[in-house]
């Protein structure tokens, strides 16, 4: 059973895996691509273990685990709704994807100190309620050189770039996105100060094209 504290997030747009799974197939692709290059661009290590936190359906998993750089790794997707969790499950046996869903909190990982080479989280920042408790959670179970991910959507990307993607989302039926809950980078720049991170974490946010949609964090442990 979930906890209070799983159940306490009311998050905004929830839908059901089935049909979160047809939107992330159909409109993140161009986005997963430019996430997964940077996985592969920032992987800390040859081989290790690899955490996705908010991992839906499992998608970015499973499109992960079939590039080379990522070859022998261990995946491991955290995902709050138990019906995600379960579907990707099913997506990972179908296709024999190396990877496995668990339930989790992105505000208390199930995970120990030190035990994860990279984790990563991509549009789900935005959602959690102390989020400042998230980073660090992200921070506390990297070992050492290990590296942590976020990528999110910006409250200020410009109006034709959103307009572009509400409109994707309405070809499969999907709510439109909304700003008010989400952060801009300099919201992002004091969440990271505040969680102590400052002087291991960079931020970055472009203004032109896809990137423009939203920002990037990285993560470095210590050596």
């Amino acid at each position: 059973m979930m906890s209070e504290k799983l159940l306490a997030k009311g998050l905004r747009n929830r839908q059901n895996a089935a049909d979160y799974d047809r939107f992330s197939e159909a409109v993140l692709g161009p986005w997963d691509e430019l996430f997964l290059d940077r996985c592969e661009a920032l992987r800390p290590v040859q081989t290790g273990t690899f955490v996705d936190v908010g991992a839906g359906t499992g998608v970015v998993l499973d499109r992960l685990s079939k590039r080379a750089a990522f070859a022998g790794w261990t995946m491991i997707g955290l995902e709050l709704y138990d019906d995600m969790v379960m579907a990707g499950n099913a997506r990972f046996a179908a296709q024999s994807v190396r990877a496995e869903m668990r339930q989790g909190d992105a505000q208390e990982l199930p995970l120990a100190d030190a035990s994860v080479d990279m984790v990563v989280s991509r549009a789900t920042i935005h959602h959690i309620p102390d989020k400042r408790t998230a980073l660090k959670e992200m921070a506390r179970v990297l070992r050492p050189a290990g590296i942590g991910l976020i990528h999110d959507a910006r409250r200020d990307m410009p109006k034709d770039l959103m307009d572009r993607f509400n409109a994707m989302r309405a070809e499969v039926g999907y709510l439109p996105t909304t700003l008010e809950e989400k952060l801009i980078p300099q919201e992002m720049e004091t969440l990271l100060h505040e969680a102590g991170l400052a002087s291991c974490s960079t931020l970055a946010f472009g203004n032109d094209g896809l990137a423009a949609l939203g920002f990037e964090v990285v993560i470095r442990a210590a050596s």
